[in-house]
């Protein structure tokens, strides 16, 4: 006799094991938003860290997405929890040797070097895992509200993060607040622990190599006529924008429009309020827009606010103002893109392909970002930072917008669905 059906949430509010995902990840999020701002700002001002190791330490820490290949092949043949588990707590302990070695004086930039690759290559492991666990865990239906609903912890981390960062550095107590993120992985992998909900197994091994099973993926995304050109963008944004811009972002306002550290912490925050209102957006466009015109003109307006990072200048309250209200932007658009990106990625793969395509798609859209970063330390020396940020913003910013502009994506009004199976 058929065993009857499983009873599915009609709201993820009352989804409990969403709900403790959900939990998990903004605790981890905030404390990972304090580091993003502290690891930086521990290596060029206590440890004295030139343009070219900053470029070095963002490549370091951006390196290991070339496993993003390997990684997607290896989640697509286990269980995701268990993984996410695994990768918090690794995780959890490297963060805690920073302010270990700090207080006894033993804090070097070659150890920062180790720590940030050591979380690069867990990080890799828990982004694939956790956006491929999402669709076993919750109805088909509730995907687009659930990465709307991740994505808004991602955006409250950005405005909480960065001031809580910033006020501690203005302290001088920057290497201690790296403490933050390691206990927030702690509760995360905790959450995740006790999560009830029984995952299926992964699908038998078909016993075909490692190549084979990695050009899969890669045939299938480069063979979508929407898939595509998002992948091609992201490969674009990849290199000039998280690569050279982003790597080259802190310095340049500190040392160009003279912003103080302190204060840094506040223009990025602008980021996260705009990114809040951008996650809560996002499905309602999706619904009234379609996907497709969302995802576009969320790039013409947010890569559009890139270009204002390397005009900021002038009195130091209108370039801190031009440097926030273009946070603002990239918060606000960079939010409504991803969680629409994300969804369509989610809806248009074959179940036993998600984790590769997941990360094909994230290493076309991040392994060029370790070139981007050690081209930055690189330039940056030899020609200036400011030539080096309006070149990347520049490029970045235009040439992911034309690769959209020439796919189907503007005019795509529906949701993509993933072939039946066979």
């Amino acid at each position: 006799m058929a065993s009857p059906p499983t009873t599915e949430p009609a709201t993820l509010w009352r989804d409990r094991d969403f709900l403790k995902l959900w939990s998990g990840e903004s605790l981890s999020l905030v404390g990972s938003q304090v580091t993003v701002l502290a690891m930086p700002v521990v290596a060029y001002l206590w440890l004295h860290a030139s343009v070219a190791e900053m470029g070095v330490l963002g490549a370091l820490a951006r390196l290991p997405m070339v496993l993003f290949f390997v990684v997607g092949v290896w989640v697509d043949r286990m269980r995701r929890r268990p993984v996410l588990i695994w990768s918090d707590v690794v995780r959890a302990f490297m963060l805690a040797t920073v302010p270990v070695l700090f207080v006894m004086d033993l804090l070097t930039l070659w150890w920062l070097y180790v720590v940030v690759f050591v979380m690069g290559v867990f990080g890799v492991l828990f982004e694939i895992a956790y956006r491929s666990y999402l669709p076993a865990l919750v109805a088909p239906e509730h995907l687009g509200d659930g990465n709307s609903k991740l994505q808004l912890s991602d955006s409250v981390s950005k405005a909480v993060g960065p001031s809580l960062a910033g006020f501690l550095i203005a302290t001088r107590s920057a290497p201690l607040v790296i403490i933050v993120d390691a206990v927030s992985y702690v509760l995360s992998a905790l959450f995740l622990v006790s999560i009830r909900k029984r995952e299926d197994p992964p699908p038998p091994d078909d016993g075909g190599s490692m190549i084979a099973a990695i050009r899969a993926g890669f045939g299938w995304v480069m063979a979508h006529p929407v898939v595509r050109p998002l992948a091609i963008a992201s490969a674009v944004y990849s290199f000039f924008d998280i690569g050279i811009l982003q790597t080259l972002l802190i310095p340049y306002v500190i040392e160009g429009p003279g912003v103080p550290a302190g204060w840094v912490g506040g223009v990025l925050a602008v980021g996260g309020i705009g990114a809040i209102a951008g996650a809560w957006l996002s499905v309602r466009l999706m619904k009234r827009a379609g996907p497709g015109p969302t995802m576009f003109w969320s790039t013409v307006i947010g890569n559009s606010a890139l270009i204002l990072v390397p005009l900021a200048g002038g009195p130091l309250w209108l370039a801190i103002g031009v440097l926030a209200f273009s946070q603002l932007l990239v918060g606000l658009c960079t939010q409504i893109f991803v969680v629409n990106n994300i969804t369509v990625l989610q809806s248009a793969t074959p179940r036993e392909l998600v984790g590769r395509v997941i990360a094909t798609i994230w290493a076309m859209g991040l392994v060029p970002a370790p070139l981007g970063a050690l081209v930055a330390g690189l330039l940056g020396e030899a020609v200036g930072m400011r030539p080096v940020v309006l070149a990347a913003a520049l490029i970045g910013a235009i040439v992911p917008m034309i690769v959209l502009a020439l796919s189907p994506i503007p005019r795509m009004k529906e949701m993509p669905q993933a072939p039946a199976a066979a």
